[in-house]
């Protein structure tokens, strides 16, 4: 396990000095200046140092242990930010079980699903810059569908389609490309009006890459580059597996719920020839990098803040995914879903979100922007005591409960 600790942990250092916990105004900010340590140099540096204490730092260090010991647990990178700053950083496990190679806050995994919150914004900043109409109906050479009319760009970002959810995966899962299976969503019948309902959708999700190219001139790979990777500090993501396995430490994916021996599988994906949908690569750095500029305000660096608005709009309800949460739903009462981000009502809090699955990876970015809190996760196995992670630290954080989300899982 390697912990890093930045704007200082005090309660675990044992200083005297403590703030309470961030939330709304309570509290102050935390300082500009940040250290980053080793939790051994911290100890060792506690006398000279007056940092702010993150009150649950102890009982989520205890809950971080704990998943990481699962037994199909095998590596992941665990960040925490309060006040849009990095307060822990917390990395467990190897790339590829057996290896030797420790999991760093540089390890690249898949994004899987998180590639879509990419997507809205991209599509977001090239609207504001006047180059794209998300409410112009798309032409059938990028989509077909079953239906009186053509959805819009908009109704395609935000799931509105009225196809059946996750129409044709098993195409891409079979290996056909991305064109071929979008081709055979003309033969679909529509499980509800169009712009009338949600349904997660990849197959037609990836029709928006047509858009990013027919408005940019270059691909969507070198488009999410340009307008986003480049200017927001993302040096080194990327789009698919040969920008993972270039990247000096990478992570292997570790399949099966059940799985019963720790053997490392590929990490291609036929789920490549949909980047806007599934394949970008990232590291717990870029996604820390990605989650400060999507929270600072437009005038300290981050994205501009007609774009943020307009990406975190609720545009339509997702009940399925708020029955989905399970056990959840004792804290959140609403999920909406925006442009490739998910809109959270934690009580009073507006949580904006969405996870990644792929074989054997998974992610996880949950935000507060109001507060500047974000839980950012990557790991690389199917265990379930990860996607357990968001919503114990935000039990901790906010006193809503134990947060003994994990306790209820044995794998």
């Amino acid at each position: 396990m390697n912990l890093i600790l930045l704007l200082a942990l005090g309660a675990a250092l044992g200083l005297s000095e403590e703030t309470p916990p961030v939330e709304g105004d309570a509290g102050s900010a935390l300082p500009e200046a940040s250290a980053q340590v080793s939790a051994t140099a911290a100890a060792a540096a506690a006398p000279e140092i007056d940092l702010p204490a993150l009150d649950y730092f102890e009982p989520l260090m205890a809950r971080l242990e704990q998943a990481a010991s699962f037994e199909r647990s095998v590596g992941m990178a665990i960040a925490v930010l309060e006040h849009g700053e990095p307060v822990l950083i917390y990395t467990a496990g190897e790339t590829s079980a057996g290896s030797g190679e420790m999991i760093t806050a540089d390890t690249q995994f898949r994004a899987a699903s998180l590639s879509k919150g990419f997507t809205g914004v991209l599509l977001a900043l090239l609207e504001h810059d006047g180059q794209v109409d998300l409410n112009r109906a798309v032409p059938t050479r990028a989509l077909r569908l079953r239906a009186p009319r053509q959805p819009t760009w908009m109704e395609i970002l935000t799931h509105r389609t009225g196809l059946p959810r996750n129409a044709y995966d098993t195409l891409i899962n079979d290996g056909r490309d991305a064109v071929f299976a979008r081709s055979q969503l003309a033969n679909v019948d529509l499980a509800c009006q169009m712009g009338s309902c949600y349904t997660y959708q990849n197959v037609a999700f990836s029709a928006l890459e047509h858009l990013v190219e027919e408005a940019t001139g270059i691909s969507y790979a070198a488009a999410l580059r340009r307008y986003v990777f480049d200017p927001y500090g993302l040096d080194g993501a990327g789009v698919g597996v040969e920008s993972l396995l270039n990247s000096p430490s990478w992570a292997a994916p570790h399949r099966g719920w059940s799985r019963t021996a720790d053997t490392p599988g590929s990490p291609r994906s036929n789920y490549d020839v949909m980047p806007s949908a599934a394949s970008v690569t990232v590291s717990l750095n870029h996604l820390i990098a990605w989650t400060q500029a999507l929270m600072r305000p437009e005038a300290e660096g981050g994205l501009p803040d007609a774009v943020k608005a307009r990406v975190f709009t609720a545009y339509t309800p997702t009940l399925r995914e708020t029955r989905g949460l399970g056990g959840v739903r004792e804290r959140v009462s609403e999920t909406h879903y925006g442009m490739g981000w998910r809109i959270y009502h934690w009580g009073d809090r507006r949580l904006i979100a969405h996870a990644g699955y792929l074989s054997g990876y998974g992610a996880q970015i949950v935000m507060e922007p109001e507060t500047g809190f974000a839980f950012i996760g990557l790991w690389n196995s199917d265990g379930r005591a990860p996607w357990r992670l968001w919503p114990t630290v935000m039990d901790l954080r906010t006193g809503d409960g134990p947060g003994a989300w994990i306790d209820e899982i044995r794998n």
